[in-house]
């Protein structure tokens, strides 16, 4: 039971409003989403210095993804609200080597080009994401994806190395900086299931680097990420505020929770109000008048 005690007393000339609250309030209530590596994969295509990107072998072109996506659902919406951690996963040694010189060395991604008078290779590593959007509707737990942009944090590592040789000749290293839209059909989803609330979000975003000229290699990022978190978070009364005769509370729990909005004039007696079932976001608002001298209010779990 989460109690909230809203006394209102009422003279000729002035109306003062007490409020007391027991559990504490909090604000912009984030959420950590865990990325399933074993669902989570991106799988790289486009060119390099023009030349069409190819496997350099079995599995070369795919990482499985891990880390965590920072997310604020909050009633009918969700919004990717910046410092996520994308997480490419080593999937095998790759030529070239970190500073582009020849051999090969563990990476999130191996390619290779044939440029026609020359040919190379491209390892691309510590390759790291994070995602940003304005907040975006949630209709029956599906949202408009098209509005994600991924990005390299400024001090992100992510860098691919190359060797070029044949009639052009040169090596070395460039780090992954930019912004790129989610161009994407699919629709992502947030659904529960269970103790489980499962984020899925499908990905392409193309990012244009410069290794001999300007945007002469473009990387392509297709796949899909799946985070998830589990439902039974603590209850948290994220605010609450009086305004006129009207009393607005927030609060976040474990989607599907049923709670019983009641209220009281001595605390003895208690009618309830309204029973609401928090939706897939964990995150309601509910706004209820407040009467009379002296009312009291409570959660009823």
């Amino acid at each position: 039971m989460i109690c909230l005690h809203v006394a209102r007393f009422v003279s000729a000339t002035v109306g003062i409003v007490l409020v007391a609250l027991g559990p504490g309030t909090a604000c912009g209530l984030a959420q950590v989403f865990t990325l399933d590596a074993s669902r989570s994969s991106v799988t790289i295509s486009g060119t390099v210095v023009g030349g069409t990107i190819t496997s350099q072998g079995p599995g070369s072109l795919t990482s499985q993804i891990g880390g965590t996506l920072q997310v604020a659902a909050v009633g009918n919406t969700i919004q990717f609200t910046g410092q996520s951690q994308i997480l490419a996963q080593t999937n095998g040694n790759w030529e070239p080597k970190s500073d582009g010189s020849a051999g090969s060395e563990p990476a999130d991604f191996g390619g290779g080009a044939n440029l026609g008078i020359a040919s190379g290779v491209a390892a691309l590593r510590d390759i790291r994401l994070d995602v940003i959007s304005p907040a975006i509707n949630l209709t029956g737990g599906q949202f408009d994806s098209t509005v994600l942009t991924f990005l390299f944090p400024s001090n992100s590592l992510s860098s691919i190395a190359y060797n070029v040789s044949g009639l052009i000749s040169k090596h070395g290293n460039a780090v992954f900086t930019g912004y790129a839209t989610n161009k994407v059909t699919a629709l992502g989803s947030l659904t529960t299931a269970g103790n489980q609330q499962t984020l899925t979000i499908p990905v392409d975003a193309t990012f244009l680097l410069k290794l001999l000229s300007a945007n002469d290699t473009v990387i392509r990022l297709q796949g899909q990420l799946v985070a998830v978190q589990s439902t039974q978070t603590p209850f948290l009364l994220q605010s609450f505020f009086v305004d006129n005769n009207a009393i607005t509370l927030k609060w976040q729990g474990t989607p599907g929770g049923k709670f019983q909005i009641q209220s009281s004039t001595d605390l003895t007696n208690w009618r309830t109000n309204t029973t609401i079932v928090t939706p897939a976001s964990g995150a309601y608002a509910w706004t209820g008048s407040v009467s009379g001298p002296i009312s009291f209010f409570r959660l009823a779990k």
